[in-house]
């Protein structure tokens, strides 16, 4: 994202042509059945879907509505999962624009924004833990890892300290798969929660950090399993101009190791019934969307079958674009809907490759109160490696 011309994001704005179509739109030869997740879990005002937050972002520009934390709350109740863009007829991307209009309104008072802001520039994660805390996964490993090396796995916040087997089980796959590869001494964080919220210039300061911790490794391929960090490392580092060695997503990586033959898959339980979980970051927004389903069929026993929505169409988990943290309430019963398309289509697990999704699934899967087991694509495979 380049430097924000406040005319020229007024002149986006105003492509909207207000058909509504972000809110409720049933295509059901394009694979569209509802659009936006939060219009679908709040009481549906207009304000709770795309078409009421460009109205209000250009109110709040031109000045017809002041500054207020309370006016501009509704920019905030957004995942910007890019589902809208999928579908509006204009010719503008009205998640982008929205993640600009959070940017250029940063002026607006936003505790949530400020502290996840905070806890990455200062503790280098979103959650406010210390840094030290980052690494507590490792020392559950049996074997060293070296710190330097051609490829590096980049664990994120959310594995590192949410989930932490998501981080234990990469690295089995990469050990097991005979990978040579290292692990950042103190791992920074992307960045990414302070991109979509809208504290654009902390995120640039940030990144620039992370590049050349990245860089102090001698890593030429950096191997993610966070969706958020791979469209963060890969896209919007680019875009920023700073240099990145190679940005791989564990699920193209394994898929490589796979069809190499170094990693061998073995199951001796049941048939086991899955879905595939595409997540915003790495499907809508990088269009990977083969090689995760490629992998998970890969693995003897499992049979993948696909949601309703799916691929391109596929609804959010609930927990992007800051929306976890702003309104948790919602962002879980966002995953719940999530949860019973898996379970309507007889999935007994539903398999992704995002902790961040897989942490809100998880929620939103006792929520809905149903029998389904929701695992990172490194989880299912860790439980097939043969010993």
């Amino acid at each position: 994202m380049a430097e924000i011309d406040v005319d020229e994001l007024r002149e986006e704005l105003l492509q909207c042509r207000r058909c509504g179509l972000c809110r409720e739109a049933v295509y059901e030869a394009a694979g569209f059945d509802g659009i936006c997740p939060v219009w679908r879990n709040t009481s549906g005002f207009e304000t709770a879907f795309m078409r009421g937050k460009i109205m209000v972002a250009l109110a709040l520009l031109e000045g017809r509505l002041d500054k207020t934390a309370e006016n501009g709350e509704s920019l905030f109740q957004c995942t910007l999962c890019g589902n809208c863009t999928q579908i509006c007829p204009a010719e503008f991307e009205p998640a982008r624009t929205l993640e600009q209009v959070r940017t250029v309104l940063g002026d607006i008072s936003n505790p949530v924004r400020d502290r996840l802001a905070d806890g990455i520039l200062k503790k280098d994660n979103p959650y406010d833990e210390e840094p030290s805390a980052k690494r507590r996964w490792i020392e559950e490993l049996e074997f060293e890892v070296p710190k330097t090396g051609e490829v590096l796995y980049y664990a994120g916040c959310t594995s590192a300290l949410r989930l932490p087997q998501v981080a234990i089980d990469a690295v089995r796959v990469l050990k097991g798969a005979g990978v040579n590869f290292a692990i950042m001494e103190n791992e920074p964080c992307c960045g990414s929660v302070m991109l979509r919220t809208g504290r654009y210039e902390d995120a640039v300061e940030n990144a620039r950090e992370v590049a050349k911790r990245i860089a102090s490794t001698g890593a030429k391929r950096v191997v993610v399993t966070c969706a958020g960090c791979y469209k963060t490392l890969k896209q919007d580092y680019a875009e920023m101009g700073i240099d990145m060695p190679e940005i791989v997503p564990m699920a193209e990586f394994a898929k490589e190791l796979i069809a190499q033959g170094k990693i061998n898959l073995s199951r001796d339980t049941e048939q086991l019934v899955v879905t595939y979980h595409d997540p915003c970051h790495l499907g809508r927004e990088m269009g990977v969307f083969d090689s995760p389903r490629e992998v998970v069929e890969s693995v003897p026993g499992v049979t993948l079958v696909e949601m309703e929505t799916n691929r391109e169409k596929a609804m959010c988990c609930g927990a992007g674009g800051g929306l976890r943290s702003f309104d948790g309430d919602l962002a879980k019963k966002i995953a719940a809907d999530r949860v019973r398309d898996a379970y309507a289509v007889g999935a007994k697990t539903i398999v992704t490759a995002c902790p961040f999704c897989e942490h809100n699934l998880a929620a939103g899967a006792k929520i809905a109160d149903e029998n389904v087991e929701v695992v990172d694509i490194v989880n299912l495979l860790a439980r097939s490696m043969k010993e």
